[in-house]
Order: structure tokens, then C-alpha cells, then sequence
């Protein structure tokens, strides 16, 4: 018998028997309980977004419009991309622990502890066929292959939320009880985002020269919980009960502040340079980055610690709010 008919026949036990369902929260009890959170960190996101934008428009766009505007002396061809693109957070699995006391035949007091962990590695990796024929050139006009890309971009965000609320039991029946779970408490968060890009130019002679360099960026900060949950509870026996919840989760932190790296690498053909390294420690900003070319403009968003000399348009918020929608045990001791 596996898991998911073993859980039916309890609850199918349960219901039959008609179990009261308060009697896994008499005195003293002991709740956890692990679901799915919908996540779209909006400035943590926004990051790899632009970071694929700003790719595609300075080799795509710009090829593109080379090769409309050469009268024919410059062409390219792009390979399919390999890798997914870069990718953001989207979707979350939270698990908690809580210990309560019921007060009362419908209200339990409880304080408990939820974490949420989400990663993800993703990757982009471009390469352009190009045949330069134009007579204006520093180089001699000819083809070429440029490879570009992230061939690692790595994201994370991780949360620590502990909590007091209350449990308000609605409705009850012999065998369900129906009500709400209401909480709030602090947040303690922790991002990271880690870009490698990597670009290769490689002439029909043979001759190439590349680049490679390394982003890494972490932080800490801290901020605001709160729950609003629809509950359900079904007996599966006098000290242990099953709860489905369903509902809104408030989770936002802000004021975050971590170290940053950066590497930089040129070689070609016949020799390498010695790489290009920076540290520093910094506060999450957000700035506005505004790319002017002979074919267009782009402007985008970033989030870091690494400001630089750009506009600061505003402080870092990590937004893991969102719909829930959890399964749990209570255990009553």
C-alpha cells in the first residue's frame, strides 16, 4: 500500500467513525505542515529579465540592424539558443512548525517557526555566424563566430518567519471542523544572485579572444509576516488530525545589506591578461540603466549591491507574498 492510500484509508476511517476532531487539539498540541506557496519576486526577478534583454539587444538588435542597413556587406546568421533562458523564482514549498494550547472549546493559541528555501540555475548560450564584408572596418572585413552567454546564472531567496497567532474554530461536526489560523511575526530573509557571462570571438583565421566574468552578490535583511488561512480539520484518531489550509501569505523584508564579487578575465590566442578582481560589502539599491546605440535604446532595472555610478531609483524589497495552500499533521501530546 503506498502513501496516498494509506492517507486515503485514514481519512476514510476517520470519517466513518466519526472521531471528534477537536480532540487533537485538547491541552497541548503539536502542528506541521509543508505546501505550496506561489512566489514572483518582483526585484529579485527583474534581474535575470534584464539581464537577457540588455544580451539580446546589444548582439541580436544590433546585428539585426547592421545587416539591414549594410546594402547587403554584412550578414548573420543565429544558431539556436541553447540553455533555458534566464529564469526567475516563481513557486515556493514552505514548511512550518507550530506548538499550541487550546484555550477553550474553539480557540488555540500557537507559536511556530516556517521556512522557505527557493533556487534556481539557469543558463543562456547565443551563437552568431557572422559575414563582415564592410570596407570601414578597423579589422579586415571577413567571418567570424561570437559565442555569448550566461553559461550560469544562479538565483536564490530564503526566509525564516517565526509567528504567534490563533486558531478559531467556525464550525464544527463529529468528524470536520472548519475555521481560521490567523499569524504574524517577523521575517529574516537572504538572497544571492551569482552571474557568469562569457563571450568568444573567434575569426576565420583561427585567431580568438575571449572574456569572462563573475558576479556574485548576497544579502540580508528583515521584515514583516502574516497569515490569513481558511482550515480545515479530519480526524484520524483521538490525538492526531489532518488540516488543509488555503489562503493569503504576507511576506516582505527589505533593508538588505551583504557582500559582492566581481572577476574579470581577457585572453586570446597568444596570451592572458591577469584577472581583474573586486570585493566589497553594500546595501540592496535598485538603479535605472538607460543603453543608447545607432539602433535603439533600452532601458532596464537592476537590484544589487553593485550601484556603481548609476541612478538610485529606490530601496530592494524581497516580495514573497502569495497565495497558499498547505497539508498538515496535529498531534495532540
Amino acid at each position: 500500500m503506498n502513501r496516498r492510500k494509506a492517507l486515503a484509508f485514514l481519512l476514510l476511517l476517520g470519517l466513518a467513525f466519526g472521531l471528534p476532531v477537536g480532540a487533537a487539539r485538547k491541552g497541548w498540541f503539536v502542528e506541521c505542515a509543508a505546501g505550496f506557496a506561489a512566489l514572483d519576486p518582483g526585484d529579485l526577478n527583474a534581474r535575470p529579465e534584464a539581464q537577457q534583454q540588455r544580451l539580446e539587444f546589444l548582439y541580436r538588435d544590433g546585428y539585426e540592424a547592421l545587416q539591414r542597413f549594410s546594402g547587403g556587406a554584412f550578414s548573420y546568421v543565429l544558431e539556436e539558443a541553447q540553455g533555458s533562458g534566464l529564469r526567475g523564482l516563481h513557486g515556493g514549498f514552505p514548511v512550518a512548525l507550530r506548538i499550541g494550547r487550546s484555550l477553550g472549546a474553539r480557540v488555540s493559541l500557537f507559536a511556530g517557526l516556517e521556512f522557505l528555501g527557493r533556487q534556481r540555475t539557469s543558463s543562456l548560450q547565443q551563437t552568431y555566424r557572422v559575414n563582415d564584408q564592410r570596407p570601414d572596418q578597423v579589422t579586415p572585413p571577413g567571418a567570424c563566430v561570437v559565442d555569448t552567454g550566461f553559461p550560469e546564472y544562479f538565483l536564490s531567496a530564503r526566509a525564516w518567519v517565526p509567528q504567534l497567532g490563533v486558531i478559531v474554530d467556525l464550525c464544527r461536526r463529529r468528524s470536520w471542523t472548519g475555521g481560521v489560523r490567523l499569524a504574524a511575526g517577523p521575517m529574516f530573509a537572504a538572497v544571492r544572485t551569482l552571474e557568469s557571462q562569457h563571450y568568444r570571438k573567434t575569426d576565420a583565421d583561427g585567431y580568438w579572444q575571449e572574456w569572462q566574468q563573475v558576479v556574485d552578490m548576497k544579502g540580508s535583511g528583515a521584515g514583516v509576516a502574516g497569515d490569513a488561512m481558511a482550515r480545515l480539520d479530519l480526524a484520524l484518531s483521538r490525538r492526531l488530525g489532518l488540516q488543509v489550509e488555503g489562503g493569503y501569505a504576507l511576506r516582505r523584508s527589505s533593508g538588505f545589506f551583504g557582500p559582492g564579487s566581481y572577476e574579470y578575465q581577457y585572453r586570446d590566442m597568444n596570451a592572458a591578461r591577469d584577472p581583474v578582481r573586486n570585493r566589497w560589502q553594500g546595501e540592496w539599491r535598485t538603479r535605472r540603466i538607460e543603453l543608447q546605440r545607432e539602433w535603439g535604446r533600452l532601458g532596464y532595472t537592476l537590484s544589487g549591491n553593485d550601484l556603481g555610478g548609476y541612478a538610485d531609483t529606490g530601496g530592494f524589497c524581497l516580495d514573497l507574498s502569495g497565495w497558499r495552500l498547505a497539508v498538515g499533521l496535529a498531534l495532540a501530546l
